[in-house]
């Protein structure tokens, strides 16, 4: 059976991608090609039979186009269907193309897995996907991980506003639903049918309650958490994981269990890790290709911060635990958009 692993990507503004911002006297999309190199570098490494696309709305500039060629990946242009009106949601809204890239490779037959461009890999998917048998699979974080406690309240009020009134519009018994991830799923071809048909009607609700201005799902990841209710789901976190490289709330840390992972979910590396090991990744005589499974996963694990660290990571995260310990919580979370804008210029002013 075949297997596909794919990634969406609209090209968007600078603005919608707060993440990532880019390097000076280049597009902000650069930074999500060199991640994408490295992603679909570690898939290929392991998964030598699986069809990697990706889904965009651009032609791939050079030399980004040549690198993913040179590693089998198919590179398919769409339109941005499912783009939102003025007006519409709080930001992301570039994931909403994520829609049309399942739609466009429904017809492909086989699993389908869609990943984000932060996304690594660190063994074949085999077990992954056999875990996940026929049902569709999910990322799942626990609340706690993610938030503070006064984090997770304002987090999961702001989602129900979203979400819960076009829950219930769309025929839900019950507006409480589980909350997945948008950074990965499995979604075996026949599950595809019913799941874009949910997506489409959902689509059409949305649009209508934002032409008289009530709450709209603004995400993917809303869009999907919806789509899912109507199959079998199973949760994946002994195989996929956010692998939090942040100076703050680092709670998982044990080496065991994130090197035994298939999948690291990596979203504070966008501009670090992931474009440090682009070089690497790039030329295929570097050991991210001939290294042994065990050196290529402790070398992966030292530049993302993930199971070592350099030290100026360990400052920062010293620092951070520190912050952590002896702040407030409305202290912090004025500290750590300061922390991502001093990354976000460090990385801006390397070269291109």
């Amino acid at each position: 059976m075949t297997t596909t692993v794919a990634m969406a990507f609209a090209v968007m503004p600078k603005s919608d991608s707060p993440q990532a911002r880019g390097r000076i006297g280049e597009p902000a999309a650069y930074t999500y090609y060199r991640c994408m190199v490295v992603a679909y570098g570690s898939l290929r490494r392991f998964n030598p039979g699986a069809d990697l696309v990706l889904v965009t709305t651009d032609p791939v500039p050079a030399p980004f186009a040549g690198e993913l060629a040179a590693i089998g990946v198919e590179v398919l242009v769409e339109p941005f269907a499912h783009r939102p009106p003025e007006g519409y949601g709080h930001g992301w809204l570039s994931s909403l193309f994520h829609l049309d890239a399942v739609a466009a490779l429904a017809g492909r037959g086989g699993t389908l897995v869609m990943i984000d461009p932060d996304m690594f890999c660190l063994r074949p998917l085999d077990a992954l996907l056999a875990a996940c048998g026929d049902a569709v699979g999910v990322q799942t974080e626990s609340a706690q991980d993610m938030f503070h406690r006064g984090e997770e309240a304002a987090a999961l009020a702001q989602y129900a506003r979203c979400c819960d009134e076009m829950h219930r519009d769309l025929g839900e018994p019950d507006a409480a639903h589980p909350k997945y991830s948008g950074s990965f799923y499995v979604l075996p071809g026949a599950r595809l049918p019913l799941l874009l048909e949910r997506i489409e009607r959902a689509w059409e609700l949305a649009l209508e309650r934002h032409a008289r201005g009530a709450e709209v799902f603004h995400t993917d990841e809303h869009f999907m958490n919806y789509a899912v209710r109507a199959v079998e789901v199973r949760e994946l976190s002994a195989h996929v994981r956010v692998v939090p490289t942040a100076p703050w709330r680092r709670y998982l840390t044990d080496r065991d269990v994130i090197l035994g992972l298939t999948l690291w979910n990596l979203m504070y590396e966008k501009e670090l890790g992931f474009q440090r090991l682009y070089p690497a990744a790039a030329d295929r005589g570097s050991w991210f290709w001939t290294a042994s499974d065990e050196v290529f996963r402790e070398r992966a694990g030292k530049v993302f911060s993930a199971t070592g660290r350099s030290g100026t990571r360990r400052l920062a995260h010293v620092a951070g635990g520190v912050v952590e310990r002896l702040t407030t919580e409305r202290m912090q979370k004025r500290l750590k958009p300061v922390y991502t804008r001093m990354v976000q210029v460090r990385a801006s002013m390397r070269t291109v």
